[in-house]
């Protein structure tokens, strides 16, 4: 249990549930909605994957509790992590979605560092579908296996950034939610 009261709890595969208060998640919804929204673009790959809206936290915006969170699933890990990116507010409409991708780039960035840990933050229930899915990889074909996860408000996901993953359609309502990473030294 966290110290707030939180829980956390392992699932098969590892990436850890986290959850966090409805009023975090309603004054988050607040905060996004007050930037600049625009459509989402994929930096290393065919935009054709993605529909969504999103805008950035940062600065005065950045949810600063988030920390004690992925410290919290790093924990599983033990990934030398070094800072937050900036946080994504990902706005999926009906019939939008993410098909499958990884969040860890080609190259480092210019100062060595890599994304370690990527996260996924529900905030609301108003929606449909629009479920959330990790991909098992084994060598061998048939021993691969995806995980779905109809996260709920307040539910957090955190995962290795190297695993492949996706945001199924939504078919009904409209999906809000943080996106982040953390990143590190490259092995460390």
């Amino acid at each position: 249990m966290l110290s707030s009261g939180r829980s956390l709890q392992a699932v098969q595969y590892n990436p850890f549930h986290i959850s966090l208060t409805h009023n975090f998640c309603d004054d988050m919804i607040k905060t996004g909605d007050s930037l600049n929204i625009k459509n989402a673009k994929i930096k290393d790959g065919n935009n054709a994957n993605r529909s969504s809206k999103v805008s950035w936290l940062e600065g005065e915006h950045f949810p600063n509790h988030l920390h004690q969170c992925i410290d919290s699933a790093n924990k599983l890990y033990n990934f030398s992590l070094h800072e937050f990116e900036p946080i994504q507010y990902t706005i999926y409409e009906e019939g939008d979605h993410y098909d499958w991708h990884v969040d860890n780039h080609k190259e480092p960035y210019h100062n060595g560092m890599i994304r370690k840990l990527s996260f996924t933050l529900c905030l609301n229930d108003e929606y449909e579908g629009g479920d959330f899915n990790i991909c098992e990889t084994h060598p061998i074909s048939e021993k691969t296996k995806v995980k779905s996860f109809s996260l709920k408000k307040g539910e957090m996901i955190v995962f290795p950034s190297h695993t492949w993953h996706k945001v199924n359609k939504v078919t009904k309502g409209i999906r809000k939610a943080l996106v982040g990473w953390v990143v590190g030294k490259q092995w460390k």
